[in-house]
């Protein structure tokens, strides 16, 4: 194998993106080139970082590379971030080898049979009819290619953007003469491993607007021509993509089905700002180990999910559910309000023969939870229990999660579960009990008692402003702090 499975991206060559920000196309892309292709690394290369839920979802799948993108090449300006990009890719294939892919480019099966080469490019239309274009490069590292090509730069003239004469001349006419003059050092694919359908109109209606099927069999990848779709696809939903029969949608919703109709979404949408707003004060907790790192988890939900305040809990409702099993006389649908890490319910999952659906607001979390626990058992989805309709089920466990919501978003949760028979909560109470009843708090990953001190109140569902009847469960004690896991009826 020449050429080494790490895949290259270079995107936010210009602050404001060209008009054109992560999406949900972008994410689809990468994902498919990594289920297909099963890269070693992926390598995001970028100048101004992307900052959406889009994106959010898409970092823990790269290995993030922020540079000062080039504004000249051997003194010859890049006056456009698409040369600048340009000449990123092939300053990295140089270095590192692998395979380079442009954000809208999405992969049908894997590369494997094209790694043998030292550089392979495809052909833009039948028999090269526009060259060979740069929107897949696989090389092998220090590529005499990829070389001889970023030499000619010295007499580049691109201009400033497409209208242009010279535009395109080296990134996609030039690689096309100069395979010409080096064949030994380059393999040409012909047009239909990655650029069919083309960037003309009734193609473009073709991958976007049509089910008549695109026949991808001897495709690699296709290229989706976002400069000239992207009016199609910059403000799709998975709900969108979910309602179309088009030959993009076949191919995206494999990458969309465990998120909400309106993820990413303007915030008009769902729950505006509020929703946002709760999403992002999580996604913050993670990404700064707030809840404190166990050096092995990219995640982590704290102690109260290992050692044995978890063995204490997991033990009552194995208890619980095997005879709520009984009773109902079939397995159970079991939905998981504030999933987290998974510590819990996949201690449970293992001993128990039932459906689990593990829910939490953070799309980066349920993401990665998904493509390391998900089995024809074991599913996840992105979902603010505050705003969003819950899943049906027949028992709903919410373990500390209420502690970080104000008494009103509990309450809106509490209501929706009004009709639930099976709810057990689980939350953390300070030894000492100081202060008024079920003091309010904003959202927040803090709780309401101070757990360094072990002083303060809890969320008392049986007291105002809820007044629910509860049953204890258990409990599990520790130097400031009692864990304890309520039945509740609503």
């Amino acid at each position: 194998m020449r050429v080494p499975k790490i895949l290259h991206y270079c995107f936010g060559m210009a602050e404001d993106f060209g008009g054109k920000p992560w999406s949900l196309m972008h994410y689809v892309c990468l994902r498919s080139a990594i289920e297909k292709i099963n890269p070693e690394t992926v390598m995001f290369f970028y100048e101004h970082e992307p900052r959406n839920e889009w994106w959010s979802l898409t970092k823990p799948f790269v290995t993030e590379v922020r540079i000062e993108a080039p504004r000249e090449i051997f003194g010859r300006p890049l006056h456009s971030a698409a040369h600048r990009a340009d000449i990123v890719r092939l300053l990295a294939l140089i270095k590192h080898g692998g395979i380079y892919l442009d954000a809208d480019v999405f992969v049908h099966r894997d590369f494997d049979p094209l790694l043998g080469y030292p550089t392979v490019l495809g052909e833009e239309g039948p028999d090269g009819q526009f060259g060979t274009a740069n929107a897949v490069i696989l090389a092998e590292p220090g590529s005499t290619f990829i070389a001889r090509w970023l030499e000619q730069y010295k007499w580049f003239r691109g201009g400033r953007d497409h209208t242009e004469l010279f535009w395109s001349e080296h990134s996609v006419q030039l690689p096309f003469f100069m395979s010409r003059l080096f064949p030994d050092e380059i393999t040409i694919l012909n047009h239909l491993a990655f650029y069919w359908p083309l960037w003309v109109e009734p193609h473009i209606d073709w991958i976007f607007r049509s089910n008549n099927p695109i026949d991808t069999t001897q495709s690699f990848a296709t290229h989706l021509w976002e400069s000239k779709s992207w009016s199609l696809i910059k403000d799709l939903t998975p709900g969108q993509v979910r309602s179309m029969d088009t030959n993009f949608a076949r191919w995206a919703k494999p990458y969309v089905a465990h998120l909400p109709d309106d993820f990413g979404a303007a915030p008009s949408g769902r729950s505006g700002t509020e929703h946002h707003l709760r999403t992002s004060i999580f996604q913050q907790t993670y990404a700064q180990n707030r809840w404190g790192n166990d050096g092995q988890s990219r995640f982590f939900s704290g102690i109260g999910s290992r050692g044995d305040v978890a063995d204490i809990y997991i033990q009552a409702m194995l208890a619980e559910l095997s005879h709520l099993r009984l009773k109902i006389g079939r397995p159970l649908v079991i939905v998981d309000i504030g999933c987290g890490d998974f510590a819990i319910g996949q201690k449970l999952m293992q001993a128990l023969p039932d459906q689990y659906i593990g829910c939490d607001l953070v799309p980066e979390l349920i993401e990665y939870n998904a493509s390391r626990y998900s089995s024809d058992r074991v599913s996840f989805k992105v979902l603010d229990a505050v705003a969003d309709e819950l899943p049906r089920g027949d028992v709903y466990l919410v373990r500390q999660v209420l502690q970080h919501l104000s008494n009103s978003e509990i309450q809106r949760i509490t209501g929706k579960l009004s009709s639930c028979q099976n709810v057990y909560v689980t939350e953390g109470y300070p030894r000492e009990v100081l202060g008024p009843v079920n003091p309010d708090k904003p959202a927040s990953h803090e709780i309401r008692f101070d757990w360094r001190t072990g002083q303060g109140r809890g969320v008392e569902l049986d007291q105002a402003p809820y007044s629910l009847n509860v049953r204890l469960i258990c409990q599990a004690e520790l130097p400031k702090e009692i864990i304890r896991t309520f039945r509740v009826g609503l």
